[in-house]
């Protein structure tokens, strides 16, 4: 409890944040309207559509925040219209169908916090025909970063304090998306917008952007940086840009260089950027304008070489859950002739049941493939 203390603290100081959602919520909302508020946290949105005249609202967390968000609606006195749903939201169900649907899932890079496909599985599950829902759309933006701060995160592993053979660990490093917070001085290019998603609607896994860096000034390019701009509803728009005046307080993404890429003013340096928003796996390069080389990096790069546990059998569980007799499910079409889709499309064929949709249970399958065999 202590850590989602921490967290949700942070976003309950964040005035600019809560300002904008309550405008939204109150341009958008109807009264009387049904609301889930996916991902819930402590509420807050789902008290905000409860005094803004929402009939009744369904907030949607898995995690021990639930209880912060019960305790608290039931203070406030709308302890009656608030239903707690203590699921990931892929897995939860209604029961009945919503006027509006709400969720600050808006990640450092609008689209890393797996708000793509929440929204587009919520959309198809629980919202009316013809319902709302805050966010709506999530532009994308890149500019070039020169950066001493930057710069630091890559050199902590060439220090003295780290042994020699440590060292190595500076490519993990590397190929990290660093979360950050950028000042204007840091920005060593005009930012362009490279993307947008309308949420609620279905999306390639891996977004793949573009964009053309144009260089002001000789010097150096420590890497690109990245935030979003995000279309809330009734015209209400929220940025995390360091070079908004009015930005709400969320971190930046930070995505490196091996070294400081030399420029010239009137450079244009080539990038792209591949986002996978289901995994979370990010990929980039860049084009040196100098020598044509082009330079690419991945944080799956940067991932665990083993992600095997041992479980001690003091803590091995008496009797298995509903997840564990849906890993046993899956498991049990590996036999070392379907491959991967065959596999998908037998739990499908037979189990339709299995999870609440047939995306959520081909994310499942997919998890379990990924975590549980070679």
């Amino acid at each position: 409890m202590a850590d989602t203390l921490e967290e949700h603290r942070g976003y309950l100081i964040d005035a600019r944040r809560a300002e904008l959602y309550d405008r939204a919520i109150k341009r958008v909302l109807s009264k009387g309207d049904k609301v889930a508020d996916l991902g819930c946290g402590f509420g807050v949105f789902g008290l905000m559509c409860l005094k803004a005249g929402a009939s009744r609202v369904w907030g949607i967390d898995s995690t021990d925040a639930i209880d912060i968000a019960r305790e608290t609606v039931e203070r406030a006195g709308f302890g009656e219209a608030y239903d707690c749903i203590g699921a990931v939201t892929f897995r939860a169900e209604l029961p009945e169908l919503v006027d509006l649907l709400i969720c600050d899932h808006v990640g450092y890079f609008g689209i890393d916090y797996g708000i793509i496909s929440l929204m587009a599985d919520a959309k198809k599950r629980f919202l009316k025909p013809g319902g709302k829902m805050i966010p709506q759309r999530i532009d994308l933006f890149l500019a070039g970063i020169r950066s001493e701060n930057c710069r630091k995160l890559l050199g902590v592993w060439e220090t003295s304090e780290i042994p020699g053979d440590y060292a190595w660990l500076r490519s993990y490093a590397v190929n990290t998306k660093h979360v950050v917070d950028f000042v204007p001085t840091d920005i060593a290019t005009e930012p362009v917008q490279v993307g947008s998603v309308t949420l609620g609607e279905d999306a390639p896994d891996v977004i793949s952007v573009k964009a053309g860096l144009v260089i002001e000034e000789d010097g150096v390019l420590d890497g690109i940086g990245g935030w979003f701009g995000c279309e809330l509803g009734g015209g209400v728009r929220m940025t995390n840009s360091p070079l908004a005046r009015e930005a709400m307080s969320r971190h930046q993404i930070f995505l490196a260089f091996e070294a400081p890429l030399s420029v010239k003013a009137g450079d244009t340096v080539e990038v792209t950027v591949k986002f996978n928003h289901v995994t979370g796996i990010v990929a980039w390069t860049a084009r040196d304008p100098q020598s044509g080389r082009l330079q690419r990096y991945s944080n799956w790069a940067a991932l665990p070489l083993s992600t095997s546990r041992k479980i001690a059998p003091a803590l091995l569980p008496r009797k298995p859950s509903e997840r564990a007799e849906a890993l046993k499910t899956v498991l049990g079409y590996v036999d070392g002739t379907r491959n991967g889709p065959e596999i998908e499309a037998a739990v499908l064929r037979d189990h339709p049941e299995l999870m609440p949709s047939d995306t959520e249970i081909a994310r499942f399958v997919k998890d379990v493939l990924a975590d549980y065999t070679e």
